[in-house]
């Protein structure tokens, strides 16, 4: 029993669904008014993880004989649970997730809502479109800090799109990355990846390119006076992060260092989100 619920839990992917709730707290700080109320904070990150972990384990259900090849360790495809448990799973998520963004206001549930949406559409069809798969899934990723700007403020501030245009194009960079890892498997489902149409060496040096945009854009917060200093030295261990990966993936474009690269790529997506927090504070 002990066993399926760690396995259970692992479907949801926690270190997902806990950035997904670290951006909506950087999206309130990013706001105009940086309105923090406790309840609404609570139910954020009811929203922040039931969503997420919903769309982690329909992902996974989608996923399935791919995963057999590409992850075969995974809850699903190693058997530790059945389909029915990742359907229950997902769908109790969902229903947490959505319930928690309508009990904070109508226009969270909308930002809500069409997330959850795309997600299970990119999920579902459109992960097979390759590349505008990989845009959808980091319009998915933004969408927290849109949420966060929204619990505060109500509505979307133009100063919010300075901050999140660099996680949409590192985000983007790390999906082009992953389909290298993903080549064998996404042939099974007919995903035309970027790695599998054009591949290895062009999406390796696709990936690398957006993660140098997204470093380029990083001193505009800090340029227009939306952060404070502290902001840069913690920004800058995030873009030598980013920079790191470029230059290893590019000189090797191996499944290997693909998965490799695409967990270092969350670490740096981490300590950026920080930079984020600690310059608005």
């Amino acid at each position: 029993m002990v066993g399926k619920m760690k396995s259970l839990v692992m479907l949801t992917r926690p270190p997902n669904a806990i950035l997904m709730f670290i951006a909506v707290l950087s999206g309130i700080l990013l706001s105009e008014s940086k309105v923090f109320q406790p309840d609404k904070l609570l139910l954020s990150f009811a929203t922040a993880y039931g969503l997420c972990g919903s769309s982690m384990a329909f992902n996974d259900l989608f996923d399935k004989e791919v995963d057999k090849i590409n992850a075969p360790w995974r809850p699903l495809p190693s058997g530790a649970i059945s389909d029915l448990d990742a359907i229950l799973t997902a769908s109790i998520l969902a229903l947490i997730g959505i319930a928690a963004a309508a009990a904070t206001s109508i226009p969270c549930l909308l930002v809500a809502a069409t997330s959850f949406i795309a997600a299970f559409a990119y999920n579902a069809r459109l992960k097979k479109t390759g590349f505008l798969g990989n845009m959808i899934v980091s319009v998915v990723v933004v969408a927290p800090f849109i949420y966060g700007a929204v619990l505060s403020d109500g509505y979307i501030s133009p100063r919010l799109i300075t901050f999140i245009l660099p996680v949409y194009l590192s985000n983007l960079g790390r999906e082009v990355i992953k389909g290298i890892s993903d080549v064998e498997g996404d042939a099974v489902r007919g995903v035309r990846s970027v790695a599998r149409i054009m591949g290895e060496d062009f999406a390796a040096k696709l990936g690398a390119a957006l993660y140098v945009a997204a470093v380029s854009l990083s001193p505009l917060p800090y340029l227009l006076e939306l952060v404070g200093w502290i902001y840069l030295p913690i920004v800058l261990i995030a873009d030598v992060g980013f920079i790191y990966c470029s230059l290893s993936i590019i000189r090797s474009p191996t499944r290997e260092n693909s998965l490799r690269v695409k967990k270092q790529t969350l670490l740096w997506m981490l300590i950026a989100l920080i930079a984020f927090i600690s310059g608005a504070l």
